[in-house]
C-alpha cells in the first residue's frame, strides 16, 4: 500500500471511530436526558366508588325496621339493635382510642325467588349522629361474612356494626351486593332511621 493509501486509511479509521464514539455517547446522553415512557398507572381497585361501572342504578331508601325487596326475591333487612362499648377500641376513621361505644345489629338476607342469587360481594357503609358522619366498623361480631349465594328458599344473615357514641341516634347504613366481575346486581339500599 502507498504511503498516500496508509493515510487515507488512517484518517477514514478514524473519522469512524469519532462518529461511533460520538454516536455512542449521543445514545447514551439522551437515554439519561429523556424521560423516558410513562410508568403504567396503577388499575383502581374496584371498590372506589367513582371508578365503578356505570350501572344506571338509584339508591333506594328505606327505613330501619323495613324489608326491601329487590324485585326477584332476594330481600335484605336489618334486625336486633344493640349499644356496646369495646374495651380498647381504636376507630381508624377519627383517630380515637380506647373504651368505644359501637351500635351492632344483623343483615339477614333472603331469596323466595326461583334461582340462586350471589350474597358474598358486598360492599357497606355507616355513618352516624346528626349531621351524619362516615364511622368505622370494629367488626366484633360472630359471623361477619356474607353468604356466598342463596339458593331458592334459603336465607342467611352476618353481623354488622359501627362506631357511634351514646348520643348518636341517626344512623345510616348502605349494602351493596355484586357479582364476580365486582358489577353491581341492585341498587344499593340505605337503610336510614333512629336508634334508641
Amino acid at each position: 500500500m502507498t504511503r498516500t493509501g496508509w493515510i487515507a486509511a488512517a484518517v477514514s479509521t478514524g473519522f469512524a471511530l469519532i462518529v461511533g464514539f460520538g454516536a455512542g455517547w449521543w445514545t447514551q446522553r439522551a437515554a439519561t436526558d429523556s424521560p423516558g415512557p410513562a410508568p403504567a398507572t396503577q388499575r383502581p381497585h374496584p371498590d372506589d366508588v367513582e371508578d365503578r361501572p356505570e350501572t344506571g342504578f338509584e339508591t333506594v331508601v328505606v327505613g330501619l325496621d323495613e324489608t326491601h325487596d329487590f324485585g326477584d326475591g332476594l330481600t335484605v333487612n336489618l334486625s336486633g339493635f344493640e349499644r356496646g362499648v369495646e374495651q380498647g377500641g381504636v376507630d381508624p376513621v377519627t383517630g380515637q382510642e380506647g373504651d368505644l361505644p359501637y351500635l351492632s345489629w344483623t343483615v339477614e338476607v333472603a331469596n323466595g325467588g326461583d334461582k340462586a342469587v350471589p350474597t358474598g360481594l358486598v360492599t357497606r357503609s355507616c355513618s352516624v349522629g346528626d349531621p351524619l358522619r362516615e364511622s368505622g366498623s370494629p367488626v366484633l361480631g360472630e359471623s361477619v361474612n356474607p353468604p356466598d349465594s342463596l339458593d331458592p328458599g334459603r336465607s342467611g344473615s352476618w353481623d354488622e356494626d359501627c362506631w357511634a357514641d351514646e348520643g348518636d341516634t341517626q344512623i345510616q347504613y348502605t349494602v351493596e351486593f355484586h357479582d364476580q366481575d365486582f358489577v353491581p346486581l341492585y341498587p344499593p339500599v340505605t337503610f336510614a332511621g333512629t336508634v334508641d
